[in-house]
């Protein structure tokens, strides 16, 4: 009996750090990327050694990074022959390459379909001129909106647009707005949007301890994010987890394969697994990852086996971030508190329920986080304290 494989490789490489990133990036060079590519060799050899494929139909695909479209044409090209060799594909599946817009040309877009690409994620963050500033990006305006409809010419099924909100400025609210209704015109079938945070150790959180304002306040934020809801919804996409929003029918299978708590296997620096029973972690430093599988070395930074409590947590965390929502009967709602407490969000308009499963509103999206900590405390004293930060 065969199983579906959800492959995701990280690829640690930008043009350069956005000021306000925080993820195990680096700028490309040469080296690094032949450093990387022999260490996605390996680890695969050593996955397919302890059992990784068997069995399994490669059902998504997920190039996720970093910016994966900033490596040369060449190494992509053995990094997808490698990717596709682990197993047999599914009859349609699905294969992501999150890409810059400076990335995006011709050329690129050929080889990227001739592999089998069939859903790109553009990182656009914003479509003005003043914002793309703020945030240190290298692409301007026009090039963002030149790259989403390239895309859609050279016909690539599924394209998905990323958006940051929560920056600061003059005319901060009206730009939000025309970003949205910029990124809906376009032939886009889904649309990512990422709330803007200072993360400790990068250049934002400097210029944030000397005063500057980066981020709006929580009232903002909240506004800016129900604006997002409203345009979407009226545009006919789909709200169907916390940052993301879908045409019916075109919503992320990689995503959800990984929320609904499928296993997944991660390859390259700082990638994460889950095989449904542990969970790993490699290293998140190239060089440390790439030295330990040249040595035959174990890359992994942490392996952990979540018992039934904690997997219960997951389970809460993951489920409540998507628009199915979780059970009635999760193990963490059966408690008296816990009724009382979701008895209380449905009043506020945060909870609602629909077929015996409890889900949030697109205000409870909200107040994810602390929905999440109140219920998780009222699980008992073997309850992880806090839940897991969502991947912004």
């Amino acid at each position: 009996m065969t199983r579906p494989l959800h492959l995701y490789l990280h690829v640690p490489f930008c043009a350069r750090v956005c000021p306000y990133c925080h993820f195990a990036v680096r700028p490309h060079d040469g080296e690094g990327e032949r450093a990387w590519l022999e260490g996605v060799e390996r680890e695969i050899e050593a996955a397919r050694r302890r059992g990784a494929f068997e069995n399994a139909r490669l059902a998504t695909l997920y190039f996720g990074g970093g910016t994966p479209s900033a490596i040369s044409l060449e190494a992509f090209d053995r990094a997808a022959a490698l990717c596709r060799s682990v197993a047999r594909p599914e009859k349609d599946p699905e294969w992501t390459l999150e890409a810059n817009p400076e990335d995006v040309d011709r050329d690129r877009l050929a080889r990227w379909r001739e592999a089998g690409v069939n859903r790109l994620s553009i990182g656009a963050q914003s479509f003005e001129p003043r914002r793309l500033e703020r945030l240190g990006r290298v692409h301007s305006a026009p090039r963002g909106l030149e790259a989403l409809l390239r895309a859609a010419e050279a016909g690539v099924p599924d394209l998905s647009v990323d958006l940051l909100f929560g920056l600061a400025g003059e005319d901060r609210a009206a730009a939000w707005e025309r970003d949205l209704e910029t990124a809906l015109s376009l032939p886009i079938s889904h649309l990512s949007l990422w709330g803007l945070t200072v993360e400790p150790d990068t250049p934002f959180a400097r210029r944030s301890a000397r005063g500057e304002r980066l981020v709006v306040p929580d009232d903002a934020f909240a506004g800016e994010y129900r604006t997002a809801c409203r345009l979407a919804a009226e545009a006919g996409f789909e709200h169907y987890e916390v940052s993301c929003f879908a045409v019916p029918g075109r919503r992320s299978r990689h995503y959800a394969a990984v929320w609904s708590g499928a296993p997944y296997l991660g390859l390259g620096p700082s990638a994460h697994s889950f095989d449904g029973e542990r969970r790993w972690a490699n290293v998140a430093s190239l060089e440390e990852w790439a030295g330990a599988l040249a040595r035959g070395d174990d890359p992994r930074a942490f392996v952990e086996e979540p018992d039934p409590g904690e997997r219960a947590i997951e389970t809460l965390c993951l489920g409540l971030r998507t628009r199915e929502g979780v059970s009635a009967d999760h193990p963490l709602l059966r408690g008296p508190a816990a009724r009382r407490l979701i008895a209380a969000l449905r009043r506020e308009g945060a909870i609602e329920d629909l077929d015996g499963r409890v889900r949030c509103t697109d205000e409870g999206f909200l107040l994810l986080d602390s929905i999440l900590e109140r219920l998780v405390a009222l699980g008992g004293p073997d309850a992880v304290p806090a839940p897991p930060r969502r991947r912004d």
